[in-house]
């Protein structure tokens, strides 16, 4: 899941950063910066699910059945939005639309509200798939235990740092025109 969601947002980023060279390469660090702080609140999430979820009991079949249908339900809308051909042109159209207009934004707004928007950008580019990894590692969490789901994250954000280091790296070398 870990793996999955990784490369959904390496795929986005990268294709949100593909058009800021030159010039433009100062776009990437707010941009990188907002995926940070998105990576940071993901992790907060987490901690705010499992209080919720001791706070309400650990044991109880009603939050199990909550948290899977929850589960459920999201995983039912990406699933939808993966088989359509919406969700890529669109999701990811957006995000290029966004970012341009935020680029172009730079010369008539402030600096300030340019490196913001960017940020934005990001932080929502990777949160999105961090809130949904949090919802649907709750209920494994409840069933396994908090130390194998962890292990398995863990496992998952290894391979998912080797990709992103992999793409970006090779991403600088492309010829961007072509």
């Amino acid at each position: 899941l870990v793996l999955r969601e990784g490369l959904e947002t390496i795929l986005v980023l990268a294709v949100l950063t593909a058009s800021m060279r030159g010039a433009n390469s100062g776009y990437r660090k707010p941009l990188g910066m907002g995926a940070g702080l998105a990576v940071g609140a993901s992790v907060i999430t987490w901690f705010i699910a499992i209080a919720i979820t001791d706070a309400v009991g650990t044991g109880s079949l009603d939050l199990q059945a909550a948290t899977g249908l929850l589960a459920i339900v999201v995983l039912l809308v990406v699933m939808n939005w993966f088989f359509h051909r919406v969700y890529w042109t669109g999701w990811i159209a957006h995000h290029n639309r966004r970012g341009k207009a935020i680029r172009e934004g730079a010369a008539t707004s402030s600096a300030q509200k340019t490196l913001f928007g960017l940020a934005l950008l990001g932080f929502t580019s990777v949160y999105r798939e961090g809130f949904e990894v949090v919802l649907f590692l709750q209920n494994l969490r409840l069933r396994y235990g908090s130390l194998m789901v962890l292990q398995g994250v863990a496992l998952g954000l290894f391979f998912v740092a080797i990709i992103g280091y992999a793409t970006f790296k090779l991403q600088a070398r492309l010829p961007y025109k072509k």
